[in-house]
C-alpha cells in the first residue's frame, strides 16, 4: 500500500474518530442536561520524510525525539509518522549531518509536514510539491 494512500487512510480515521467523539460528546451533554465542554479535537498530524539523496552506498539514519531507534530510511521508502502537536526535534545522518525541528505553531495548521532530503539540504513541504529549503547539513 503507497504512503499516500496509508496517510489519507489514517486521516479519514482520524476525522471519524473525531466526528464520532463530537457526536457522543454532544449527546452526552443533552442527557444529562449540562452545558459541559467536552474537548475532542484531534491534534495530531503526519510527518513523512523522504530520501531523495542521489543513489549511494552510504545510509540515511534518522533520530528523533519521537523514534525510540534510530531508522535506515531508503530511496522509494519514506518514513511517516502520526505526532501530537508538541515540539518536535529530530536528526539525519548521511554523509553530514543535520538537524530539524517540528514547532506545530509554525505550521500554521497544516495536518500532514513532508520533508525532503536531498543532497544540499533538507526541504520542507505542506503539501509535497511546492518545497522550500530548510535546513543546511553540516559537519556530524
Amino acid at each position: 500500500m503507497s504512503v499516500s494512500i496509508r496517510v489519507s487512510l489514517l486521516v479519514l480515521v482520524a476525522v471519524c474518530l473525531n466526528l464520532n467523539s463530537r457526536v457522543s460528546g454532544r449527546s452526552l451533554a443533552l442527557t444529562h442536561k449540562t452545558e459541559s465542554k467536552i474537548s475532542t479535537d484531534i491534534n495530531a498530524f503526519t510527518i513523512t520524510i523522504s530520501n531523495d539523496l542521489p543513489p549511494s552506498p552510504t545510509k540515511l539514519s534518522f533520530f528523533a525525539d519521537f523514534q525510540r531507534n534510530e531508522v535506515e530510511i531508503r530511496r522509494g521508502n519514506p518514513y511517516t509518522k502520526l505526532l501530537t502537536f508538541d515540539n518536535h526535534t529530530g536528526g539525519l545522518r548521511w554523509k553530514q549531518c543535520a538537524e530539524f525541528s517540528v514547532i506545530p505553531a509554525l505550521e500554521r495548521g497544516h495536518s500532514q509536514i513532508f520533508w525532503s532530503v536531498r543532497q544540499d539540504a533538507l526541504y520542507h513541504s505542506w503539501d509535497g510539491k511546492n518545497w522550500e529549503n530548510k535546513e543546511p547539513w553540516n559537519v556530524c
